[in-house]
């Protein structure tokens, strides 16, 4: 591996999911190889793989195994990881595909939703010294026992970050289905704009509130370790977009002013209401307890005697049916368990501490006659909880307000495929 560089991209499900979209891809990353690089490549399973293993599962009867349930999705990257070895191999280029274990991937013990802890490379590093292409199936780790776990959805993202950082990779290239970040979800909104650069706080933010393109905590490796990110398609040549690590290293000058840089929504959120006076201290200890697997995406608890909210994925809840079913009775009233909700956010350089902001935000939903549950600021984000079915029509206008309506932001740069 010496004098060459390193390179790590990681596929998508949408990438992979056709034997044809895998040659492809085989066909992309030899052209890398010859330009004297080193490749590793991180994929996602085949598309639709993870859910329907997961309603397998759900067909054998209730109370499943998380640990199981790890065994079971953690084979549709592995199946991944092969079909394309063998088809980099049928192009006369040396490959390997190599397990979680085998490539050092070390996680703590939390089944379906683990943390990456460590990465140990020296089996990538010794098949990359022979010339070989490494591929990796994504999302998916073991702990310092040898259990299998995965790593929650979007998990193959941390694991190309990860590897790129152990490896002191150049870059970390995230190949997907659209050409690289945009102000809002191009498939709800086709007036969005892509963006060539965005910083790497403003990118854990649009993450964090429901973009897809990139999973929050691949960011936040990202930003902590160091790696630049690159997310651009799969399907299509052009430039994507940057996420540099430091914004020392950014090229794009963001002023102190409230500027949106994106807009953002979920639908995939449980709301947990703690109601403050019936609930003492070993019941609500029994409540983390039970929820402790899982994100907080918002909220928090209040003082002694008042109410409060959690709310969390129920995509994270592999049997979420059950898990409602289970919670709602316990605790003698004192819990109630909401479902069919969703956020809308925005996404700017310091926008969270902008007051007008927020309620400039707040009066475009009340226009829309959109009831807002709950609200809650971050430094470079304002969220807003709603029902469910207003998530799209409420990205759809607060992009129109804020995006469309006002002049471009400076990191905003037109198409991705423009060359320079």
């Amino acid at each position: 591996m010496v004098n060459l560089r390193v390179i790590v991209q990681k596929y998508g499900g949408s990438s992979v999911s056709t034997v044809d979209k895998i040659r492809a891809v085989a066909e992309r990353i030899v052209q890398v190889r010859r330009q004297n690089c080193a490749v590793v490549v991180v994929v996602s399973a085949m598309g639709g793989t993870t859910d329907n293993l997961l309603e397998l599962a759900r067909q054998v009867g209730p109370g499943l195994s998380l640990r199981d349930l790890d065994m079971l999705v953690s084979t549709g990257e592995t199946v991944s990881a092969a079909l394309l070895s063998l088809a980099i191999q049928n192009r006369g280029h040396a490959a390997i595909s190599l397990s979680a274990s085998q490539c050092g991937i070390i996680t703590n013990d939390v089944n379906c939703n683990a943390r990456i802890l460590e990465v140990r490379p020296d089996r990538i590093k010794q098949e990359l010294a022979r010339g070989a292409v490494v591929v990796v199936p994504g999302f998916q780790g073991v702990t310092a026992e040898q259990e299998i776990t995965t790593l929650g959805r979007g998990g193959s993202d941390t694991s190309a970050v990860a590897i790129a950082a152990a490896l002191g990779a150049e870059s970390c290239e995230i190949y997907t289905d659209v050409e690289g970040v945009y102000s809002a979800d191009p498939r709800i909104v086709p007036e969005a704009v892509a963006l060539r650069e965005l910083g790497a706080g403003e990118m854990q933010e649009l993450a964090w509130h429901g973009a897809q393109v990139l999973k929050a905590e691949a960011v936040e490796f990202a930003k902590t370790i160091g790696v630049a990110v690159v997310v651009r398609s799969a399907f299509a040549d052009g430039r994507g977009t940057l996420i540099p690590p430091e914004p020392a290293q950014s090229s794009v000058y963001r002023p102190h002013r409230p500027e949106v840089a994106g807009v953002t929504g979920r639908k995939d959120l449980m709301r947990i209401s703690l109601k403050g006076s019936p609930l003492n201290g070993s019941q609500r200890d029994e409540i983390f307890a039970a929820v402790s697997k899982y994100d907080l995406i918002f909220g928090g608890l209040n003082g002694a005697g008042e109410a409060c909210d959690l709310f969390i994925s129920n995509l994270e809840i592999p049997d979420a049916d059950g898990f409602t079913a289970e919670f709602a009775p316990r605790f003698n009233g004192a819990v109630k368990l909401t479902g069919d909700l969703g956020a809308v956010s925005l996404i700017g350089f310091g926008l969270g501490s902008r007051p007008k902001a927020l309620l400039d935000a707040l009066r475009v939903l009340e226009e829309e006659n959109v009831p807002v549950i709950k609200s809650f600021t971050g430094r470079e984000s304002l969220t807003f909880v709603i029902p469910q079915s207003l998530v799209d029509q409420s990205v759809k206008h607060l992009h129109r307000v804020f995006v469309e309506n006002h002049e471009p932001a400076l990191q905003l740069a037109g198409p991705l495929n423009t060359e320079e």
